[in-house]
């Protein structure tokens, strides 16, 4: 028998607080278990649900992009409408694949159900397109990535 072991029975023993846990520990009533339902569930379906709704509102580094643009590129009713678009021309801005790759895909619908975006926007969207295109031209672009 260990050394140890002995002095601390004998110090348990002697431990009014411990006796009267114990005594309340084995007094107590059992609570009922509940029963668990042992029927198999369908799993729910989570494929037509998002991650994440993306920000819908200006974040500040679009409102630095905002104003780093001219006035007359600057997509107002983009902006009002459409915050989360402007957050992703302003993510992509500076990569020119990304950024040309967002554009082709804002327009053209390979969903098959988006309604498309009204005549404002969609003058907004061509006037930014055109000033990017014109502000770094792919070639350009490609160039000073050899070099």
């Amino acid at each position: 028998m260990s050394f140890y072991g002995s002095r601390r029975d004998r110090w348990l023993d002697s431990d009014t607080h411990w006796e009267r846990l114990m005594r309340n520990g084995v007094a107590a009533p059992r609570q009922p278990q509940p029963v668990h339902d042992t029927m198999p569930r369908p799993a729910p379906d989570f494929a037509n649900l998002r991650k994440a709704h993306p920000a819908n509102h200006l974040l500040p580094a679009s409102l630095r992009w905002l104003t780093s643009i001219p006035d007359e590129v600057r997509p107002k009713a983009l902006m009002t409408g459409h915050a989360r678009i402007v957050n992703l021309l302003a993510l992509h801005w500076n990569d020119h694949d990304a950024c040309a790759a967002y554009f082709a895909d804002l327009a053209v619908d390979r969903r098959g159900n988006r309604e498309g975006f009204p005549a404002a926007v969609q003058a907004d969207l061509r006037t930014l397109q055109h000033y990017f295109l014109h502000l770094t031209p792919f070639v350009a672009h490609r160039s000073a990535i050899r070099r």
